[in-house]
């Protein structure tokens, strides 16, 4: 189940001022994302966290001061709701993100980049 986009809304204050950005979002534009990651993953939990992060890089309006900061922060916020854990670094996520917004990136290529990034956040746990 994809991220409530109210609780998303409610939560970003403290998000931007954490990452010094402007706390001004688009509640609606966050609902919409939302509603359209949900239709992308079709209830595939292992597709959630790059539905959400699809979502949110594609509408720049939802967090207009953080969009990038954001949708970082979505998509491992559903990996780890979904016990997964996204084995990438903050450039590759910046530059995937950047694709995303200019058309470069459709969601069958950020699906497949992150299926090849997704693992299981079970494989931390140390016997």
């Amino acid at each position: 189940m994809i991220i409530d986009g109210e609780a998303l809304a409610a939560w970003y204050p403290f998000i931007a001022r954490r990452w010094h950005r402007v706390a001004l979002c688009d509640p609606m534009a966050v609902r919409a994302a939302c509603a359209n990651a949900e239709r992308l993953a079709a209830g595939n939990l292992r597709d959630e966290p790059a539905a959400i992060f699809f979502a949110f890089a594609s509408v720049r309006r939802a967090f207009p001061f953080a969009w990038k900061v954001m949708a970082h922060y979505v998509a491992h916020l559903q990996a780890q709701a979904n016990g997964l854990r996204i084995d990438t670094d903050r450039d590759q996520l910046d530059a995937l993100c950047t694709d995303v917004l200019y058309r470069r990136a459709d969601w069958e290529r950020v699906r497949a980049w992150f299926a090849e990034r997704l693992s299981s956040s079970a494989s931390e746990v140390s016997s």
